[in-house]
């Protein structure tokens, strides 16, 4: 599809994300996976690729996005919906690079997302660099991370919080978000990981509730404790994604 993500460790969710039109590649056939994200580029990511949520606040004129920004409406609509916030002078700095932390606190406050337990012991349990992690991020990142949307690359315990995020990040991050597999689970930090003892032909690595496991050449569906939900009677299954597989048992 693009020419410069053949051997990204991202491959697979930039794919997505640009089959949904939620990030997009550049004229030369590039995707330029490892370039920086602005505020205004991430709220039309936002605009574009997760569920419109309801107004829980009134639209706010910032003074550096003109009426006839590219980005003005997908802006207002991040800010309405608690994504993105902007800054005490009342602009919203468009062309400034997100930082990780940023765009991980944008997720879980307009997704809704809430800790549970002491964040603060989450945060130590999983990242090194957690004393590198803002004050005012440490609940929303232990919530990311409780939800498994937090992707670090290369090194699972270095969460890297004040970095730009780059666009195979940020196609991670949504695809995280949208429970679509394609992240490694070497690099999600929080996904807790459990053995069912060898007795299928073939499975799926778990991402959702269900996997789809193959025995005796049927296929069936498995919750985490190794229980069958859907029986191994099926000729053909898909990989749940979004909360759906689709199969044929003739």
């Amino acid at each position: 599809m693009f020419t410069d993500i053949e051997n990204h460790w991202a491959k697979a969710s930039i794919v997505i994300a640009a089959a949904k039109n939620i990030l997009k590649g550049y004229p030369d056939g590039t995707f330029r996976p490892d370039a920086p994200v602005t505020r205004a580029e991430f709220a039309a990511i936002v605009y574009t690729g997760l569920p419109k949520n309801s107004s829980s606040r009134p639209a706010i004129q910032f003074t550096d996005v003109p009426a006839n920004h590219w980005a003005v409406n997908a802006i207002a609509s991040a800010y309405q919906t608690g994504y993105l916030s902007g800054y005490p002078n009342r602009t919203f700095k468009p062309n400034q690079a997100i930082p990780r932390v940023q765009a991980l606190t944008a997720l879980v406050s307009g997704l809704g997302y809430q800790v549970t337990g002491d964040a603060i012991a989450t945060l130590k349990k999983y990242y090194n660099d957690f004393g590198q992690i803002p004050s005012y991020a440490m609940n929303a990142i232990a919530a990311a991370t409780q939800k498994r949307i937090v992707v670090n690359y290369p090194d699972i315990q270095r969460l890297q919080p004040n970095i730009n995020a780059t666009r195979s990040e940020i196609a991670a991050f949504i695809c995280q978000v949208l429970e679509i597999s394609t992240v490694p689970y070497k690099y999600i930090p929080g996904l807790e990981l459990f053995v069912i003892p060898p007795q299928f032909d073939n499975a799926d690595p778990f991402v959702a509730e269900l996997v789809r496991v193959q025995k005796d050449n049927q296929w069936g569906y498995i919750d985490k404790s190794g229980k069958f939900i859907i029986p191994p009677t099926l000729k053909e299954a898909n990989t749940f994604s979004e909360g759906l597989a689709l199969f044929r048992n003739q």
